[in-house]
């Protein structure tokens, strides 16, 4: 399984869930985790007053994760999960129960999301372009893995074990629970719509 620590962080939300995918998230190193995500959590305070100071100190390796996650969310394929998966093992970095990562997700301030990565993207489009992508193709790819991770069918295998075609990414996040897949889903649908319009689709 693979995971980044960046994709544990509130950006998780999917700024970064595409940031490295969630798919893995037991084994990402908590100590990374715990040391990254309040770095993290300033960068983003920051964002809401200056965007752009905040996007300088975004180390490009995080722009990297971002990529390659988004990319690789994208291109997964659903296929037919086992009936039952082994419970996810907490803590997870600085969080210790599904409740506290649930809570840190719904209180990450979906503009200041909105404002770093508008300001991120000239980095992000030079960074696409070492990986012989355009800018578009990883705005969509980050359009395309915001709605996998949304989608409801992660939300139905974390509720009653829905034997539904799901892609190794959406299964590994419905091993979270109930409480972070919902709080992922409503702020993705906020950062969603905030991004790319009201046309935008989580269930598509």
């Amino acid at each position: 399984m693979r995971v980044g620590p960046f994709a544990l962080m509130p950006i998780c939300l999917w700024v970064a869930s595409a940031a490295s995918p969630i798919a893995g998230a037991s084994t990402a190193n908590p100590g990374q985790l715990a040391v990254l995500a309040p770095h993290f959590a300033k960068i983003l305070q920051l964002a809401a007053v200056d965007p752009a100071l905040a996007v300088a100190l975004v180390p490009d390796l995080w722009i990297d994760s971002l990529i390659a996650g988004a990319l690789a969310v994208e291109a997964e394929v659903a296929v037919r999960p086992p009936p039952s998966d082994p419970p996810q093992q907490w803590p997870i970095g600085p969080w210790p129960t599904p409740i506290s990562l649930a809570s840190a997700i719904e209180a990450v301030d979906a503009s200041s999301v909105v404002a770093l990565y508008e300001a991120l993207k000239p980095r992000l489009a030079g960074r696409c372009r070492q990986r012989g992508a355009s800018l578009a193709v990883c705005d969509r790819a980050m359009r395309a893995s915001g709605s996998t991770l949304s989608n409801r069918s992660v939300l139905a295998r974390a509720a009653d074990g829905s034997k539904s075609p799901i892609t190794p990414t959406q299964r590994e996040l419905a091993r979270l629970g109930v409480p972070v897949v919902t709080a992922l889903r409503d702020q993705i649908q906020l950062l969603g719509i905030a991004l790319w319009g009201p046309s935008w689709d989580a269930d598509r």
